[in-house]
C-alpha cells in the first residue's frame, strides 16, 4: 500500500480506535475477571457506557475452561474480531491478520504467489469475482460467478473464507485441486491448478488496425499501485498516435483504488462529477475530475462482462452517464461499496464498509451493475466482444 491512505473499493476510515478498543478491553477483561473487578468500573474513555461486556468474557472463560483442544488466545482474539465485523451481514466488512494483510498488499501491489482468483464470500461461500488476466485460473478457464465449493478436498462451507484464500495461495510451482459449481453446469468441476508467482501490469496497450483504420486498445488488468503512472503513457502514446478511436478494455477487472478510478474517468471527461458516495442517512458526496480530458474528442468504447467490478464500474458508470463513450458486452459484477482500509498497532487490519457508489445520475452500482449500452455474451465467438468494439467504431453513429 505504501503508507496510501486510499480507499479499496474494492477498496480508509480511522477504525483503527475499535480494533484498539477491542485488544486493549480483551486484556482489562481478562485480566480483571482474574481479580473480580467489575468491567463497569474500569471503562475505557470513549467506550459505549451502555456496552455490557460481561457476557462475553463469560463465554470467553467458559471456552478457556471447557475446550478440550487448546486455545490459542491470540487466534480467539482474532475470531472474536473477525466474528465482529461479520455480524454486519456484509460480505466485503472483514478482519485481515497480519499474514492476510501482508498477502492483501501484495494483490494490490501487482505481485504474489498463487492461482489468480480474486473472491468475495456470498451466502457464507466464496465466489470468483474474476480469474486475472495471464493466471492459472484465467488459463485453466474459472470464470466470474463460479462458486468454490472445496480445495483440496476440504469443503469450504466447513472453512472460514479467509481459511479458504489461505488453502488456495501458496509457493509458486505447487499445486492445488479446487472444485467448483458452476451456473448451467450439471456436475461440480475440478481443476488441478500450479500456483506459480504472479506479477501483473495492470495497463497494456497496443494499436489494432481494421479496415484501414487505427484504434487505440488499452487492457487494464485492475486499478493498483503502478496504474496511474502506466496509463499516463498510454494517454501520451494516444496524443501522438491520433488513433480513429481507442478501446478501454476493463473485462475480469475486479478493482482497485478509488482514486485511480476517478483520474483515469477524467481523461475522457471535461469536469464535472465522475461518481457520487452515499453514506450514512443517505448524506451524498460529490467526487469530481481530477485531470484534464485530453481524450475527451477520441470517440471511446469500453469493454466489460462479469468480472468487471468495483472501480471498473465506476469508470464504466461515469462514460456512460457522461455520454463520453459506448459500454459493449456484459452486465458487470455489481460491487459499488465502498472499504476503508485500516491497519492495526500489531500488523493485523480491518477493511469495513461505509458508504455506496452511485454513478454521476444516482444509479445504484452495488447489487445492480452497469448494464451495457450494446450486450454482447462472450460465448458469441472467440472474441465477439471485441469484434463488435471495432464494428461500431467503424461507423459514424
Amino acid at each position: 500500500m505504501k503508507n496510501r491512505n486510499s480507499k479499496i473499493l474494492g477498496n480508509v476510515f480511522a477504525l483503527l480506535l475499535v480494533g484498539f478498543l477491542f485488544y486493549f478491553t480483551f486484556y482489562l477483561g481478562y485480566s480483571a475477571g482474574k481479580k473480580g473487578i467489575n468491567l463497569n468500573q474500569t471503562a475505557l474513555k470513549g467506550q459505549p457506557a451502555n456496552l455490557d461486556f460481561s457476557l462475553y468474557w463469560e463465554a470467553w472463560n467458559k471456552f478457556k475452561e471447557k475446550s478440550v483442544a487448546p486455545v490459542d488466545d491470540t487466534k480467539a482474539v482474532y475470531g472474536s474480531i473477525s466474528g465482529l465485523l461479520q455480524s454486519s451481514g456484509d460480505a466485503y466488512t472483514v478482519f485481515f491478520s497480519p499474514e492476510e494483510n501482508k498477502r492483501f498488499k501484495e494483490d494490490i501491489n501487482g505481485k504474489f504467489d498463487g492461482v489468480g482468483i480474486e473472491l468475495v464470500q456470498k451466502n457464507s461461500l466464496p465466489v470468483v469475482v474474476a480469474p486475472l488476466s495471464k493466471s492459472p485460473a484465467e488459463a485453466a478457464g474459472i470464470k466470474s460467478g463460479d462458486i468454490i465449493m472445496e480445495v483440496d478436498g476440504t469443503k469450504t462451507s466447513s472453512i472460514s473464507f479467509n481459511e479458504v484464500i489461505n488453502k488456495i495461495r501458496g509457493t509458486a510451482g505447487s499445486k492445488v485441486k479446487i472444485k467448483i459449481a458452476r451456473e448451467g453446469a450439471d456436475q461440480p468441476i475440478e481443476y488441478e491448478l500450479t500456483r506459480q508467482t504472479i506479477v501483473v501490469d495492470s495497463v497494456e496497450w497496443q494499436i489494432k488496425e481494421s479496415s484501414g483504420k487505427r484504434y487505440m486498445y488499452v487492457k487494464i488488468r485492475q486499478f493498483g499501485d503502478d496504474t496511474d503512472k502506466l496509463f499516463g503513457q498510454f494517454v501520451d502514446a494516444t496524443t501522438k498516435a491520433k488513433p480513429d478511436g481507442i478501446i478501454v478494455d476493463l473485462r475480469n477487472d475486479p478493482g482497485g483504488y478509488l482514486e485511480t478510478s476517478i483520474n483515469l474517468s477524467s481523461y475522457f471527461l471535461d469536469g464535472g462529477n465522475v461518481v457520487l458516495e452515499e453514506g450514512r442517512n443517505n448524506q451524498r458526496k460529490e467526487y469530481k475530475t481530477t485531470q484534464r480530458a485530453k481524450l475527451k474528442d477520441y470517440k471511446l468504447v469500453v469493454l466489460v462482462n462479469k468480472g468487471s467490478a468495483s472501480a471498473s464500474e465506476i469508470f464504466s458508470g461515469a462514460i456512460q452517464d457522461r455520454k463520453a463513450g459506448k459500454i459493449i458486452g456484459e452486465k458487470t459484477f455489481g460491487k459499488g461499496s465502498v472499504q476503508e482500509f485500516v491497519e492495526l498497532s500489531d500488523g493485523s487490519a480491518v477493511k469495513i464498509t461505509v458508504a455506496k457508489w452511485l454513478t454521476p445520475n444516482g444509479r445504484q452500482i452495488n447489487d445492480e451493475g452497469i448494464a451495457p449500452d450494446i450486450e454482447v455474451s462472450e460465448s458469441e465467438g472467440k472474441d465477439a466482444v471485441l469484434d463488435r468494439a471495432l464494428e461500431y467504431l467503424k461507423t459514424d453513429k
